[in-house]
């Protein structure tokens, strides 16, 4: 009775009513408004961020799509903010004392670097990462592989023996006797690309491959028997770049740097008769923007934040660095990137865009790159205009020392040559396979 008198004495001094805070039913969300959420969360925050999404409970994880057996399919899923790790030192993907685990990092925010098991890295060499997938080669027959790291979805792609003999009978005309030599040094360069990855809306994913050893680019879709290389050829294709399916190459040319988009396959007839039946082929390469080197010197392409950046010099003084829109140019203005918020560029064959959370020692709006002029690994300043020096080490002369700084490992991504041998970047290094030569020769 006390109690009870108690309980109702509180209950008058507060007005009549309780005042208890219940939880919020996260679990109890609409279905439409977690479809939505979920969609926002693919869509900024990324694939890993995604499945941490779906794990929180069963009522969400029914709401979010399962990227199993899609994940290749649908672009949404690729983990193209994602980096396979250069460990270095010798430990190449797939090194045993790795213990069949690779790893990973988020180019975009620092956070853990993530450890994958990824036993197919055991009898196949890594040749490329188009939009965070990893573009295989397996061992002994060449066959071409492309393979999501988080999901393991694999797509199958014609071997590269068979386009070596594409490429021997468009660039030979040699007797039985050199076949093999030739066909050999064919694989060798075949092995030398960058690639981009299609996806059409009929589920038809499409592998473009710049060959830029030889000017040629190759494609294939999955499943098919054999590549279709370009009946065109062009320069400069190792600074390619792969941006949603497409590549973007630079060609310089009397003083002038054209930048060039190169299309994924298309339908075109075989002849001009009624009756014949179209075939994919590759559309020749498209001039989209023109600018001089008085306006930008020896550029690179890199993307940030879905947009494609020119970075180069200001001049053959190298000085300063530039940064251009592509799509200014392609309007026909010269503009000049005065910052480029919170971002860090590295500037290299294959150039990335890297939060500056990973590098507090470097900070945002900087600009990563081996210096023409000074020969050493510098950061450049964007907002101040200031050079200094990048990391300590000399990369001209030897590789850094161990332990190095996640600046080498970064900067090593942007060479696939290093990236993919468990080598750190440096000039004085010949990147050649010390285990596998055999079988990767060329890679």
């Amino acid at each position: 009775m006390a109690t009870e008198a108690l309980r109702q004495g509180a209950s008058l001094r507060s007005g009549g009513r309780e005042r208890k805070e219940a939880a919020p039913d996260w679990a109890s969300l609409h279905v439409e408004l977690t479809h939505l959420i979920s969609a926002r969360v693919l869509a900024t925050g990324g694939f890993l961020d995604y499945a941490r999404f779906s794990a929180v409970c069963s009522h969400w994880r029914a709401a979010a799509a399962s990227p199993r057996a899609r994940a290749l399919l649908d672009p949404c899923f690729h983990p193209r903010r994602w980096m396979l790790f250069p460990e270095g030192f010798g430990r190449f993907p797939g090194h045993r004392a790795l213990g069949g685990h690779a790893r990973f990092f988020d180019l975009s925010a620092a956070g853990p670097i993530i450890r994958v098991p990824l036993p197919e890295l055991k009898d196949h060499c890594v040749l490329d990462s188009p939009d965070g997938l990893l573009l295989l080669q397996r061992d002994g027959d060449n066959a071409v592989r492309l393979l999501h790291p988080f999901t393991r979805d694999v797509a199958e792609f014609p071997d590269l023996e068979c386009l070596a003999d594409r490429l021997y009978d468009m660039e030979y005309e040699l007797t039985v006797h050199h076949y093999l030599y030739h066909l050999h040094r064919c694989l060798y360069q075949a092995r030398k690309l960058c690639a981009a990855v299609d996806v059409t809306a009929t589920g038809a994913i499409t592998v473009m491959l710049a060959l830029h050893s030889i000017g040629r680019v190759a494609f294939a879709s999955a499943g098919d028997a054999e590549w279709t290389i370009s009946s065109w050829k062009m320069n400069q294709l190792d600074r390619a770049l792969s941006y949603q399916g497409r590549l973007y190459v630079m060609n310089w040319e009397d003083g002038l740097t054209h930048v060039l988009q190169i299309d994924p396959p298309q339908l075109v007839p075989q002849c001009k008769g009624e009756d014949s039946s179209p075939v994919l082929a590759l559309p020749p390469p498209k001039t989209i923007a023109t600018c001089s080197s008085e306006e930008i010197h020896l550029p690179y392409l890199v993307e940030l934040d879905s947009e494609i950046m020119l970075v180069g010099y200001n001049d053959s003084s190298f000085s300063h660095i530039l940064v251009l829109k592509l799509v200014d140019l392609v309007l026909g203005r010269t503009v000049r990137v005065k910052s480029i918020g919170d971002h860090v560029l590295f500037v290299g064959a294959r150039s990335l865009c890297v939060s500056p959370s990973w590098l507090p020692s470097i900070g945002g709006d900087s600009i990563v790159c081996f210096h023409a002029g000074e020969n050493y690994l510098a950061q450049y300043h964007l907002g101040s205009g200031t050079w200094s020096m990048a990391s300590d080490g000399h990369l001209m002369l030897s590789p850094p020392p161990r332990p190095c700084g996640l600046i080498h490992h970064i900067f090593t991504c942007c060479d696939r040559q290093f990236w993919n041998k468990g080598l750190m970047f440096c000039f004085k290094t010949e990147p050649k396979w010390w285990a596998m030569s055999s079988l990767r020769n060329g890679a």
